[in-house]
C-alpha cells in the first residue's frame, strides 16, 4: 500500500518539476541570449550554422525551404487557428478555443512588443527575397512551435493509441523544427532569433498550460 502511495505521488509530482525546470531553462537561455543581442554583433554561434547551412545549399533543397517556411507565416497560421477556434466552438468546446485564442493573440502581441524592444536588424545577405521587419526573436520559429505544441496537446486529448500519438508528436515537432531551420536557412535570420523563439514558446506556453488545463474536459 505504502509503495504503491508513493508510485501515485512521484507520478503527480515529477510532471510539474520537469515543466518548471523546461520553463526555467528556456527563460535563462532567453535572457541569455537576449543579452547578446543588446550588446550587438554576430555571435560565433550565429555565424557557425551559416556556415553548416552553406555546405548543403541546393536549388532543390532551397524550393523545400521556401515551401515549409510558409508554414510558419502569418498568413498561414492566421487561417489555421480561425479554422481550430471556428471547430472547438462548433464542438462547443469553449475552453480549448478560449486556450486557442489566448496562445495565437498572447503569442502575436508578445512577439511584436519584443521586436520592437530589441530592433535587431536581419542577416544582409538573404538568399531570396529580403524579409520585412526585425530579427530577433523569430517569429516564424516562436509562433511555429506554440501552433504546433497547441495541435500536438489536442492530439494527446484524442482516443488514439499512445504510438500513433507520438509518432505524431514527433512528425509536428520535426515540421516546427525544420520550419526554424528554413529561416536560418534563407539568410532571414540568425541561429540565436530562432533559438530565442523556440525558447520563448516554452515560456509562453508551460503558464498557458497551467492555467488551461482543464480545457479538454469541457
Amino acid at each position: 500500500m505504502l509503495s504503491f502511495m508513493k508510485k501515485k505521488a512521484g507520478r503527480i509530482t515529477v510532471r510539474p518539476l520537469i515543466q518548471i525546470a523546461l520553463f526555467l531553462a528556456s527563460l535563462l537561455v532567453f535572457i541569455f541570449i537576449s543579452s547578446k543581442v543588446i550588446i550587438g554583433g554576430l555571435q560565433q554561434f550565429d555565424v557557425i550554422a551559416f556556415q553548416q547551412l552553406e555546405v548543403i545549399t541546393n536549388p532543390g533543397l532551397t524550393k523545400f525551404m521556401v515551401f515549409i517556411t510558409f508554414f510558419g507565416s502569418h498568413e498561414f497560421l492566421l487561417a489555421a487557428y480561425t479554422a481550430l477556434i471556428i471547430y472547438y466552438l462548433i464542438k462547443k468546446n469553449k475552453k480549448l478555443s478560449i486556450y486557442i485564442t489566448f496562445i495565437g493573440l498572447s503569442s502575436t502581441a508578445l512577439l511584436f512588443l519584443l521586436k520592437h524592444l530589441f530592433q535587431r536588424t536581419r542577416p544582409f545577405d538573404p538568399l531570396l527575397h529580403p524579409a520585412s521587419g526585425f530579427s530577433y526573436p523569430s517569429g516564424h520559429s516562436f509562433s511555429g512551435f506554440c501552433f504546433f505544441s497547441i495541435i500536438i496537446y489536442v492530439i494527446w486529448q484524442t482516443r488514439m493509441n499512445k504510438p500513433i500519438k507520438w509518432i505524431f508528436s514527433v512528425l509536428l515537432f520535426l515540421i516546427a523544427f525544420t520550419i526554424a531551420i528554413s529561416r536560418i536557412y534563407l539568410h532571414v535570420h540568425y541561429a540565436s532569433d530562432i533559438l530565442a523563439g523556440f525558447s520563448l514558446s516554452i515560456i509562453l506556453l508551460t503558464p498557458a498550460y497551467w492555467l488551461f488545463q482543464p480545457a479538454d474536459k469541457s
